[in-house]
C-alpha cells in the first residue's frame, strides 16, 4: 500500500463522517451509542425505533432511505426516489441480493449495514453521483469496488479519474486472522502484500484489497484514502468478530445535498 495517505481528522474520528472537504454530499456511519441498527440483532420494533431516532438525529427523512439485503456478493443497483423507504423500517422490503447502490438523485439516502465489513463511499462532484457499498471479504474478492465504479461509469458517464473514495470503520489487518485457503485466494488476486503474518498466522488486509481494486478500475485518488478506524479494537464501533451475534450493527449513509 502507498504511504502517501491523508490523515483522518479528530472530528471524523469522534463521529466518523466522509471527508469534510467533500462538497454537496453528506455521509457517515452510526456507532454503538445509537443502539442496535442491523436487522436480526434484536426485535424488529426495537430496531425500527432505533433507526427512526438515528435518522432524526441526522435530520434525515426515514422515507428517503434505501437499504439492501446484503448477501456478501458484488451486485450493484441504481436507485432513485421511487425506491425511498426500502428496507429502512421493514427488512422484508429491502432491495434483494445487492451489496452496493449508486444514485444521482438527491431525494434518496443510500444506506448499508456493517459490523466489521467496510463501508466504501464513492463521489463524483462533476456528475453529482455517489455510490455506497458493503465490502466484506467475499464481496471484495468478487470485485465489488470495481463493479461499483463500472456501474457509475455506465449509468452516469462518470470518469473513474474523477471519483473520490472514503472507507469507513472496518476490521483492521491485525484484528483479522484468516485461514490459509482464504489468504491464498487473496494473494492470487491482489498480490502477496495483502496478507500479513502475525504470530505465524495469516491476517488479511481487506482495506488494501479494496484500494487495489479501485486503482485497477482507474480511481487514482484511491491511493490517498486514509486507513479507517478498527472496528474490532474500538468499542465505539460494532464488530461481529469481537462480539458475535451480540454485535448490534451500524448503518452507513450517503446522500447528495
Amino acid at each position: 500500500m502507498p504511504e502517501d495517505t491523508q490523515t483522518v481528522t479528530k472530528k471524523q474520528l469522534a463521529s466518523w463522517t466522509i471527508p469534510l472537504h467533500w462538497i454537496g454530499v453528506s455521509g457517515g456511519i452510526s456507532d454503538t451509542s445509537d443502539g442496535v441498527l442491523s436487522w436480526g440483532r434484536a426485535g424488529q420494533p426495537e430496531i425500527a425505533s432505533n433507526r427512526i431516532e438515528w435518522a432524526e438525529k441526522l435530520a434525515l427523512n426515514p422515507a428517503q432511505f434505501v437499504c439492501l439485503e446484503q448477501v456478501h456478493e458484488s451486485t450493484i443497483v441504481k436507485v432513485a426516489r421511487t425506491n425511498g423507504g426500502s428496507g429502512f423500517l421493514d427488512p422484508a422490503t429491502r432491495l434483494p441480493r445487492a451489496d452496493g447502490q449508486i444514485t444521482d438523485d438527491p431525494h434518496v439516502v443510500l444506506a448499508t449495514s456493517h459490523a466489521d465489513c467496510a463501508p466504501v463511499f464513492l463521489h463524483d462532484s462533476k456528475r453529482k453521483a455517489i455510490g455506497l457499498i458493503h465490502a466484506g471479504w467475499r464481496s471484495t474478492l468478487l470485485g465489488i469496488a470495481s463493479n461499483a465504479v463500472n456501474s457509475m461509469t455506465r449509468e452516469f458517464q462518470v470518469q473513474p479519474s474523477d471519483l473520490h473514495v472514503a472507507v469507513g470503520p472496518m476490521i483492521s489487518t491485525r484484528s483479522y486472522e484468516v485461514g490459509e485457503d482464504v489468504a491464498a485466494m487473496f494473494i492470487s488476486k491482489f498480490g502477496p502484500s495483502v496478507v500479513v503474518k502475525y504470530n505465524g498466522k495469516p491476517h488479511l488486509d481487506v482495506f488494501a484489497c479494496i484500494i487495489i481494486d479501485l486503482l485497477r478500475a482507474g480511481v487514482a485518488t484511491a491511493r490517498l484514502c486514509p486507513r479507517p478506524p478498527d472496528t474490532y479494537s474500538d468499542l465505539r464501533w460494532s464488530s461481529f468478530r469481537r462480539d458475535g451475534e451480540r454485535a448490534g450493527g451500524m448503518l452507513a449513509y450517503f446522500k447528495l445535498n
